[in-house]
């Protein structure tokens, strides 16, 4: 049982390693200037165009077509917390407030 040990961990860190060539790089240019508070709301309200353009790419990407690749529902590289805030008060845009 001892010897199972190890070799789960070496599979562990050999598949992370593995895994970590798929994440995404950015390069200077585009993480000088990451999206911010406003570009959060901007992303929020128009998430509902995002996500049908998102849909369409994905199913197009079936057949091999390349259309609307470049639509992303998340802006990628932001600024984090204050990203999302922007983008959750972008999304009250459809709900509308509490009563």
């Amino acid at each position: 049982m001892l010897g199972a040990v190890p070799l789960r961990v070496a599979l562990s860190v050999l598949a992370l390693a593995a895994l970590s060539g798929c994440a995404a790089h950015y390069t200077s240019a585009s993480t000088a200037e990451p999206y911010g508070f406003f570009s959060g709301i901007w992303h929020g309200a128009i998430f509902f165009f995002a996500a049908i353009g998102n849909l369409i790419s994905w199913v197009l990407g079936f057949v091999g077509i390349s259309f609307l690749d470049s639509v992303a529902i998340i802006g990628r590289p932001n600024t984090g917390s204050s990203y999302y805030f922007g983008f959750a008060l972008g999304l009250c845009a459809y709900g509308g407030g509490a009563r």
